[in-house]
């Protein structure tokens, strides 16, 4: 027994006395044991917080801190464009102040798991939540090992932030003169317009009126997937009454479509000058296509003796927006 000769064998009661003291720590001042967890595009979107912005100056202390002056929010909210971060005190999963020069300027995805934020902003060391701006482009590891460096155009990477991958199906019904709206992949609207003969496929991004899907092809001369009209569901079509195309054949009862935030930015703007070519078409197929099934359909009589859709049923599917790698979700997903 050593408990009456303590002073005698502190060998023996050194390591009695370590655990106790680790027991009896404080969560927050336990060493970081966190694993890397992956590359800035595959964890930053668990972080609630993502800016770009200059490091004004270092706090060193008991909690060390950086003072940063936010140039950028890419994804989150903010209501200043001045920030606090907690950064490591050797026992935290948090980058050290020194990783971060006075005048640098960096992208920082905030309160990500393992930073440990406690009440305040941090960074966390379980990913890469951090990367280097150097003039229009980021430096770092984007979707790629730990110690990799790579360099991403600021433009890129923008719309990788703003436009996560997703792919989700839902079904929904609709009667005549009803607008459908349902929201989707974090952005994105997909709506059934009302018009005269049925309705319109229409994709709005939150915030704008531009038809993201305005460039669905076929464009001309044939009728377009996207609209949805009562002469589609009947063989033939009363003398007087609209029928778009002459005889040209309905569209299937499945409609594909494509959808791009670019539409009526850098593709087919408002004041563009020239038709639409194939490598547009083909670019906003690669960002987001869809899938919309018509189901029971309730045909009746309308004004003038033409038919009109009382009722429609219908299914969507749709997949878009960035994976980690180059790939789009839309492609990755293969819908035609």
């Amino acid at each position: 027994m050593c408990i009456s000769k303590a002073i005698r064998c502190p060998e023996r009661l050194f390591p009695f006395l370590l655990v106790a003291l680790l027991a009896w720590a404080p969560a927050g001042l336990q060493a970081c044991s966190c694993e890397w967890k992956g590359a800035f595009l595959k964890v930053a979107g668990g972080a609630p917080l993502i800016v770009r912005g200059t490091i004004l100056r270092h706090r060193p202390g008991p909690v060390p801190m950086m003072d940063v002056h936010v140039l950028e929010t890419l994804a989150g909210g903010l209501l200043d464009s001045g920030l606090e971060i907690q950064m490591d005190n050797g026992m935290m999963c948090r980058p050290p102040l020194g990783l971060f020069p006075v005048g640098s300027e960096w992208i920082l995805a905030l309160n990500g798991p393992g930073a440990k934020p406690g009440t305040g902003l941090a960074i966390s060391v379980c990913g890469e939540y951090w990367l280097r701006v150097d003039g229009p482009a980021a430096l770092g590891s984007f979707d790629g090992p730990q110690q990799q460096s790579k360099r991403m155009p600021l433009e890129e990477l923008r719309g990788r932030l703003r436009y996560p991958a997703f792919r989700e199906t839902f079904a929904g019904r609709v009667a005549a003169g009803q607008r459908y709206l349902r929201a989707f992949g974090g952005r994105f609207e997909l709506v059934l317009e009302p018009t005269p003969e049925g309705w319109e496929i229409v994709v709005r991004e939150v915030g704008r009126e531009e038809n993201l899907a305005r460039l669905t092809p076929p464009l001309h001369f044939l009728p377009n997937p996207r609209d949805i009209e009562a002469w589609q569901f009947q063989a033939r079509v009363p003398t007087g009454c609209p029928r778009p195309h002459g005889e040209a054949p309905p569209p299937a009862r499945t409609r594909d479509f494509c959808f791009s935030p670019d539409v009526g930015r850098s593709l087919q703007g408002s004041r563009a000058k020239f038709a639409v070519t194939p490598e547009e078409v083909a670019a906003v197929e690669r960002f987001g296509r869809g899938r919309l099934k018509l189901g029971a359909a309730v045909v009746e009589t309308g004004p003038g003796g033409c038919p009109r859709i009382a009722s429609l049923e219908f299914e969507v599917e749709v997949a878009g927006g960035y994976s980690p790698s180059q790939e789009t979700a839309a492609s990755r997903h293969g819908m035609p």
